[in-house]
């Protein structure tokens, strides 16, 4: 299974856009516009606390490279309109890994979805990676999604209440009931198994 990140990209740049969006979207305004004036308002601080560090330091890129995944965030503002018509939204403090055949993966959504009647049904992850995702990767992070949610607190959720939203794309992904992506999970991870028991 292909790495999740290429070699240029540190998913740690993004850490200062994660807290942003999963913060506000908890707020659960009634007022749409309030989310992406918030996002439009923190990319631009972010922009200009940029330029007091080297670009070529972390201090930099974190900023920089938060402040356009919230540009990138807001042009998604029409898509995302449905998601809140849609669910109360959480961010998600649980940290968790799940063991798929003897391989530990990292699993946690940044935010919880919930119906009108508090209950929860959904987990929403948001992938700030700059490049294309390859063939098959947001299935399987999605299937990984809705596995933590079993492992976690015990609960099936159904498969379109699993949300991936592609900040750079642009595409608001839900998972499948495909078993063929369960059995591409399993195969990879035997594989890298494999892999670390040779070494």
């Amino acid at each position: 299974m292909d790495s999740k990140y290429p070699g240029d990209y540190i998913p740690k740049y993004y850490n200062i856009a994660r807290k942003i969006i999963t913060g506000t979207f908890s707020a659960n305004f009634n007022d749409y516009d309030l989310y992406f004036e918030e996002f439009r308002r923190q990319a631009t601080i972010l922009k200009k606390e940029a330029l007091a560090f080297p670009s070529n330091t972390d201090d930099y890129k974190n900023r920089y490279l938060s402040a356009g995944a919230l540009e990138a965030l807001i042009r998604m503002a029409d898509k995302l309109t449905r998601v809140l018509d849609r669910y109360v939204l959480n961010t998600n403090s649980k940290r968790a890994a799940i063991m798929v055949n003897g391989v530990k993966i990292s699993s946690k959504a940044d935010m919880q979805l919930f119906d009108l009647a508090a209950e929860q049904i959904g987990l929403l992850r948001f992938n700030f990676s700059q490049s294309r995702l390859k063939t098959n990767e947001a299935d399987l992070a999605l299937k990984v999604l809705m596995s933590y949610a079993k492992e976690t607190d015990g609960k099936s959720l159904a498969p379109k209440h699993c949300l991936l939203i592609d900040i750079h794309s642009g595409n608001i992904l839900t998972a499948k009931d495909n078993r063929l992506i369960e059995s591409v999970l399993l195969d990879s991870c035997s594989e890298i198994g494999q892999i670390w028991k040779a070494l």
